[in-house]
């Protein structure tokens, strides 16, 4: 039936907002996040008297995440609206039922840049889009969604 939410208690929610601790929008859901960040790549140096390198953490390089998103046409049109050129806060909010605490599941965020492209048509109750982020901080999280700076 249109306008009705298929059941979504095993998705994981995203959300946008302007600041930290300003009023979120939740623009979408998604199956499945990909890596929100991976590990730095490897500062590698030998020493003379061992036979094999050492390795250390270098730095992050930037990355670019890509979502696939699904949303009803009222999520659609928030999300295409939104300032392709300005950074936003972008919140993951796991399910409820993964929350140790009731009303605190576990939500990671980050600021970021976004793109939203079309992808694939199917006779489901959502849109199915892909969300290309491009990060511009590290990727954070808390219990719940943070109340203070």
């Amino acid at each position: 039936m249109a306008g009705e939410i298929p059941d979504v208690s095993t998705l994981t929610k995203v959300w946008y907002s302007e600041t930290k601790t300003g009023e979120k929008t939740q623009v979408s859901f998604t199956e499945e996040i990909p890596e929100l960040e991976s590990a730095p790549d490897a500062i590698t140096a030998t020493v003379l008297d061992l036979d094999y390198e050492l390795a250390q953490p270098g730095i992050r390089k930037a990355e670019t995440i890509e979502i696939p998103v699904l949303y009803t046409h009222t999520q659609h049109k928030r999300l295409k609206n939104l300032d392709d050129n300005k950074e936003y806060y972008w919140w993951f909010e796991l399910p409820e039922a993964t929350a140790e605490t009731t009303g605190k599941p576990l939500v990671r965020y980050f600021t970021g840049r976004k793109r939203l492209t079309m992808d694939t048509i199917s006779t489901e109750d959502f849109i199915k889009d892909k969300l290309t982020l491009y990060k511009t901080s590290e990727v954070m999280e808390s219990d719940g969604f943070p109340t203070t700076e």
